[in-house]
């Protein structure tokens, strides 16, 4: 069936596609250096913006067995859901975590910070995204338990385990023993520079007298020392005043009883000093992997009951040595993005970045899209206005011409004319003007005619 003979509908519905196809045709023939401008800014727009962000992720955790590794693999799970590939490295400890994230030669993109242990200008190449745990400070001790005042001198000379050179823990306890007058020096051999695993392991085979671990409640190694009968854990007696003189720390207790209650251990409440643990990224991290990562923090810390009842607080900006990032600022002062669980994660992130330019440039597109049909009735006018005006001017010229040459010359530039509105587009409105048009030039064309016969 043709279209001639089809329905009435059919025939306006074909002759309504081909309309606007010759349209489009035509405006992209004429406009295509506006029209590369315009597809050159989005691209340039696009390119700026950067839309996509990587698939893959680099993520340092710590010592094997740590509160960060345990974090690290609970991040894991919830970038695995949106299609990231979050890779976690073992470090010494949080000094050397943060150390290869904030080198740009390593493969290393964040890490934890263990709070205290920073000052602002360390780490230029990196931003905060805030505070994510609480880890409290054990000090896990052989012998009879400790009742006297003066642990300083309780533990002089016995080989004690301070973390691993660098590391949170040895940075952290030597910063709080500064405050009671207390040096840790590189030369004294009883303390001893060791890994947790093997620190652990020295210190339940008699090896060493004392520990000391900044590690979170969960951890295997905090779980393996608390279930140890001839260990005890050491009581800050003044963790109040180290909290007065270093705010980046909380005091925390470890209830009567709380570990066992059958047995009632603890028999007295423990007090002890906590840091924080802050998560720091590169600088130039693409805003979606921020937004996923601390997205990752509140749903992590919502769904874990931490030993200390510090959980719902998190991520919160408590640790300010490391200035915070603008995604984690946007993500405090206003919460997650309303359409985070509707759209894949980056879409969000990135209509929460450019809502408002595209807002702005909503507002312009809108009425230029709304005035194309009447740019391309406007087109059509002005082809016709054009072609009177040279019509015109020919009509003129033949009226003033004396000889056979001119009079061709006109007939030749009326041939061009006739020719070049053969091959244009005309909007269906103006059809009877393009019409009349057609016709005036066919008198034209008769009168030079004439007019050459009689020369």
């Amino acid at each position: 069936m043709t279209v001639r003979k089809s329905h009435p509908f059919i025939r306006f519905i074909y002759n309504r596609l081909r309309e606007e196809h010759l349209a489009w045709r035509i405006m992209f023939r004429e406009e295509w250096v506006s029209l590369l401008v315009v597809l050159g800014s989005v691209l340039l727009v696009v390119f700026f913006t950067r839309p996509l962000p990587p698939r893959e992720v680099t993520l340092a955790v710590g010592q094997p067995g740590s509160t960060t590794e345990q974090l690290g693999r609970r991040y894991q799970e919830i970038f695995a859901q949106e299609g990231v590939t979050l890779t976690l490295i073992n470090t010494a400890g949080s000094h050397e975590s943060i150390a290869e994230a904030d080198d740009t030669k390593t493969p290393v993109n964040a890490g934890f910070l263990l709070g205290g242990i920073a000052h602002r200008g360390d780490y230029p190449h990196l931003v905060s995204l805030g505070s994510v745990q609480y880890l409290p400070l054990w000090f896990f001790y052989r012998g009879p338990q400790f009742t006297g005042l003066d642990a300083i001198s309780y533990f002089r000379g016995k080989p004690i385990a301070i973390g691993r050179e660098g590391s949170g823990t040895e940075l952290l306890l030597t910063r709080i023993l500064a405050m009671r007058g207390v040096k840790i020096s590189g030369d004294n051999a009883n303390l001893r520079r060791l890994s947790h695993a093997d620190a652990t392991e020295q210190l339940l085979s008699g090896k060493i007298e004392a520990m000391a671990i900044v590690d979170g409640f969960d951890s295997p190694t905090i779980q393996n020392l608390l279930a140890h009968p001839e260990l005890h854990i050491f009581d800050f007696a003044y963790a109040d005043a180290y909290v007065k003189r270093m705010p980046y720390l909380e005091t925390v207790t470890i209830p009567r009883g709380s570990l066992n209650l059958v047995k009632l251990d603890p028999p007295q409440d423990i007090h002890m000093i906590a840091s924080t643990i802050t998560l720091l990224v590169e600088k130039n991290m693409h805003p979606a992997i921020q937004q996923l990562f601390l997205q990752a923090a509140d749903k992590t810390s919502q769904n874990v009951e931490g030993f200390f009842g510090r959980t719902d607080q998190f991520p919160a900006y408590i640790d300010k040595s490391i200035p915070l990032s603008e995604v984690a600022q946007r993500f405090y002062d206003k919460g997650a993005p309303w359409l985070t669980g509707m759209l894949p994660f980056w879409i969000v992130s990135y209509i929460d970045r450019m809502w408002l330019f595209v807002l702005g440039l909503f507002a312009i597109v809108l009425p230029l899209f709304r005035l194309l049909p009447n740019y391309r009735l406007f087109r059509s006018r002005q082809l016709i206005s054009d072609a009177y005006d040279e019509l015109k001017v020919i009509e003129e010229r033949m009226y003033a011409a004396t000889s056979v040459e001119q009079l061709r010359y006109l007939s030749e530039r009326l041939e061009a004319l006739d020719d070049e509105l053969g091959d244009v587009w005309v909007s269906s409105d103006e059809t009877n003007r393009f019409y009349t048009m057609k016709s005036a030039i066919s008198l034209v064309r008769r009168e030079i005619g004439e007019r050459l016969q009689r020369l």
